[in-house]
């Protein structure tokens, strides 16, 4: 009877076989789709229809190619670890799934729940042990969270100054570019205003809960004495970070103000003109074209230029420095009062000064003709020439004999040397022309670089 079942099973089998081939040779495979609908066999070796893996797929094959030349079997290796990789992980968080599950509906005794726990801990260290194998096959680094973003891929960048119990928050303006730039000069502000700790967080809230300013970029400016200070920001910002659950898209930074300046920021005012300096040309406030630059500026520009050192990350707290002659007088009281009016606009008042300074000006002839230097230093012989240009004869370097511009300010001349560096000169006592070398800061003011200064006798 045994012998009879499996004759009749061995029939219908070969039976079933020769009606699967008829069906292949008359081109109606009976691997083809069901009444269920469910896809064939061949469609799912050619196709993928999981998003996910497909995606999977596509990244670790463009990964190999982008860093050799790959075979087609060395492919097709990758696709198949890959598509295994994924479905052990998809297996491991059902299981996953089905054993928290277990735990939340089980009040049963507590070496089951150790039990289901432990089980639980195995099953999440096998998943964690396949994905490191998955990024390995891929070759894919993950995103980390508070990990450094690039400046280019920022949607928020925002700069918080530590000013004595205050934060002053600045927004980076996004410029028309859609990207911003690494280079400060580049940049363009607005002040966000004068806040205390919890407003700051407050406004940050606003920020990471919005999807469209994600990514973003915090950085926290301090002066020495705030450090503490700015690192209990920065926790705060990370727990507001975790609890918005942005961590992945926040970057967080920490910066010491340096390079700023003396905190003075200063104009000259000479017959009725205005002089100030720069670093750098920089971008408008306003995002016009035509930048800032060290030298006279127009009365038009004054707001721009004010407006520029207040809102440049770090530059606050500081003191606009405005030095006159006589015949500029009322021009300065108009610089002082467009000072005090921006300050008071952006709500940081309190933390600019204004000092008016009253000077007898040093002609422009006291200046002009040939100087040699007393003793040996890096210039030798400076040459002033009428219509703002300088001649000088280096001590050393490949160009012994160089010309730069020069600006007369009340009381000292300026040579732009460019490239930052600048060259500052005064007539001293003796009637001895005294430079020193030094550079411009973001506040405007004069940083020396520790070069001992050059006494020059006028030639005659």
């Amino acid at each position: 009877m045994k012998a009879g079942w499996m004759k009749k099973s061995v029939c219908r089998a070969s039976l079933g076989l020769s009606v699967l081939l008829a069906a292949v040779v008359g081109g109606q495979t009976a691997v083809g789709a069901g009444q269920s609908g469910t896809p064939s066999v061949l469609d799912r070796v050619q196709r993928e229809d999981d998003w996910e893996l497909s995606e999977l797929i596509r990244v670790a094959v463009t990964n190999r190619k982008n860093v050799a030349n790959v075979s087609e079997q060395e492919v097709l290796d990758l696709v198949r670890k890959v598509t295994q990789s994924y479905a052990q992980i998809k297996l491991l968080d059902q299981q996953i799934e089905q054993v928290a599950q277990k735990l939340r509906a089980t009040a049963g005794p507590a070496e089951m729940q150790s039990e289901l726990l432990l089980a639980k801990a195995e099953l999440e260290s096998k998943r964690t042990t396949e994905l490191a194998n998955l990024r390995e096959v891929m070759g894919v680094v993950p995103k980390f969270p508070f990990e450094k973003k690039p400046t280019k891929g920022l949607s928020t960048w925002l700069d918080l100054n530590l000013v004595d119990e205050h934060v002053y928050v600045i927004d980076y303006v996004r410029p028309p570019a859609g990207y911003f730039s690494d280079y400060w000069a580049d940049c363009r502000w607005k002040s966000a205003g004068l806040l205390s700790e919890r407003e700051t967080l407050d406004y940050l809230r606003v920020r990471l809960t919005d999807r469209s300013k994600l990514p973003i970029r915090i950085e926290i400016h301090h002066r020495a004495e705030k450090t503490s200070a700015a690192e209990d920001l920065r926790d705060k910002v990370i727990s507001l970070a975790k609890e918005t659950n942005s961590q992945m898209d926040t970057e967080v930074r920490t910066e010491l103000s340096v390079w700023v300046g003396s905190g003075e920021s200063p104009f000259y005012l000479r017959d009725g003109q205005i002089l100030t300096f720069y670093p750098a040309p920089v971008q408008r406030p306003d995002g016009g074209s035509k930048r800032l630059v060290s030298g006279l500026i127009s009365q038009n520009d004054l707001e721009q230029s004010i407006l520029w050192r207040l809102t440049k990350p770090k530059n606050v707290p500081l003191t606009f420095r405005i030095e006159y002659d006589e015949a500029s007088a009322l021009l300065a009281k108009q610089v002082a009062e467009t000072a005090k009016a921006v300050a008071q606009r952006l709500g940081i008042a309190e933390f600019v000064g204004v000092k008016e300074i009253l000077v007898e000006p040093v002609p422009e002839t006291a200046f002009l003709g040939r100087w040699k230097a007393v003793k040996e230093g890096e210039i030798r012989e400076i040459e002033f020439q009428p219509q703002g240009q300088a001649r000088l004869t280096m001590a050393t370097g490949s160009q012994m004999n160089v010309s730069a511009p020069w600006t007369l300010a009340t009381k000292e001349i300026f040579i732009d040397m460019g490239r930052t560096i600048m060259w500052r000169g005064y007539i001293d006592a003796e009637g001895n022309l005294v430079m020193d070398k030094a550079a411009i800061w973001p506040q405007g003011s004069w940083s020396g670089q520790g070069v001992a200064m050059i006494v020059f006798a006028r030639l005659k």
